[in-house]
């Protein structure tokens, strides 16, 4: 499913929980309140993309690009961010275990909630 298809089913409100999003280049979308619970980003670049109040539940996100992404108040209760760029995303508010980020890029402010 490539970005336009992405954007198309989220405006018709359909699910895409549990999608392979392996390696795809989701710059920019607007994935803002959907639910992508078990969907595999794996080495996906989501850089600039809107994440805010996403359902995020154990999905796979490592080594994937979230640089200046929005993940504000998104949960990502038992998500797998291993080597994730999260370079100077908007982190306030969101699910995260401390011990999801092992090895993840981080820089600009860390407020989460653990």
């Amino acid at each position: 499913m490539d970005a336009s298809a992405v954007q198309q089913a989220i405006r018709e409100g359909k699910s895409i929980a549990g999608q392979d999003f392996s390696g795809a280049d989701l710059r920019g979308v607007d994935f803002s309140g959907a639910d992508l619970t078990g969907c595999n980003f794996k080495e996906a670049n989501l850089s600039g993309s809107n994440l805010s109040n996403c359902k995020l539940l154990k999905c796979d996100l490592r080594l994937a690009d979230l640089s200046q992404s929005n993940l504000m108040d998104a949960d990502l209760t038992g998500a797998k961010l291993r080597r994730a760029n999260l370079a100077n995303s908007i982190r306030l508010g969101a699910t995260i275990k401390a011990s999801a980020l092992k090895g993840a890029y981080i820089t600009g402010p860390t407020a989460y909630v653990d």
